[in-house]
């Protein structure tokens, strides 16, 4: 375990007596100052300190998946507020139902970026095994390549290529190799990016415009109770409970909204990251001090682009002519 702690901090790794000595006999302040340095200094790069880091962010989206996406809720929600007051209820319909199933699609996509994240960090760690990856592997639930029934086009790839990765983890493909687990990963977690960071997207924005079309039909009192009594109209106004539940309502569509925003932020940093690993291990370059901070940059920068690409920023949108 300390040869495994050791490799993973790099060449700039030291015990704790080793730091007692380099500070003896200094300034107390410079030696604080230089400990806490110490202490806190990353890996300087190398091929360990690199793939922990992307591995740490990768696992970080086991919990986003708990609660998104909620796709099938916000055609839900669409339906309902279409809805004439009087009309007749209806089954859910077949779009509604197409998108529960993608939902189910994308959330295991998360679990299992999730799972190999864990693995990716071990094999990085230097504590890696023949068993490395089996138990994350079957945790995910996926088995095959044809795990769920999707509709053709992206979908139907990532179903694919989520079923691929997990395969790589269970049969433990890269035999403890961090380079060759990267680079055979990574067209497997591109496909996966590629089709779940937009549908992420696509549902914030959607709840997003939900909470302003419910505003606009609660302005409008379109849809109040009213019935007829002696060929005379009568309408009954809010009451407290009423005003409650479109509270409530709100509440919950931009809680949702929110949840959505920050699992594509969380994704969409891990699948930046990954490319820069996976560029780096191509190029032989997983060793070298800079493949570390690129990872970090890399974060930082997804970071951004999503911020300024949330629902309602206006400084995504195009300017007016």
């Amino acid at each position: 375990m300390a040869a495994g702690r050791a490799t993973m901090l790099g060449s700039h790794a030291m015990n704790e007596p080793t730091r007692i000595r380099a500070f003896r006999g200094a300034p107390w302040w410079q030696a604080v100052g230089g400990l806490a340095l110490a202490l806190l200094m990353p890996a300087c790069g190398g091929a360990a300190a690199s793939g922990v880091a992307v591995g740490k962010v990768g696992r970080g989206l086991a919990g986003h998946a708990q609660a998104v996406p909620e796709g099938g809720e916000v055609c839900s929600v669409q339906e309902a507020l279409a809805a004439p007051p009087s009309a007749v209820e209806k089954p859910t319909s077949e779009a509604c139902l197409k998108a529960q199933k993608s939902d189910q699609l994308w959330r295991r996509s998360m679990i299992v970026l999730a799972a190999y994240g864990d693995t990716l960090e071990t094999l990085a760690s230097d504590a890696s095994t023949d068993t490395t990856g089996q138990l994350e592997a079957a945790q995910t639930g996926v088995n095959g390549v044809d795990w769920i029934d999707v509709e053709d086009g992206p979908e139907k790839a990532a179903r694919t290529a989520v079923g691929q990765l997990v395969e790589q983890m269970r049969t433990n493909a890269s035999e403890g190799d961090l380079e060759k687990a990267v680079q055979d990963a990574a067209p497997h977690v591109n496909v996966v990016c590629d089709g779940l960071v937009p549908y992420l997207d696509a549902q914030a924005r959607g709840f997003s415009d939900l909470q302003k079309d419910a505003e606009k039909k609660r302005l409008s009192r379109s849809d109040r109770r009213c019935g007829s009594l002696d060929t005379r109209s009568i309408c009954v106004s809010e009451s407290t409970a009423d005003h409650l539940v479109y509270a409530n309502a709100m509440g919950n569509l931009a809680a949702l909204e929110r949840s959505h925003v920050e699992a594509r932020e969380a994704v969409a940093g891990f699948c930046a990251a990954h490319k820069k690993l996976a560029a780096a291990a191509a190029d032989g370059r997983l060793s070298d001090s800079e493949t570390y901070t690129e990872v970090v940059d890399a974060v930082k920068s997804s970071r951004r682009a999503q911020d300024r690409g949330a629902p309602g920023d206006k400084s995504s949108e195009s300017p007016k002519k």
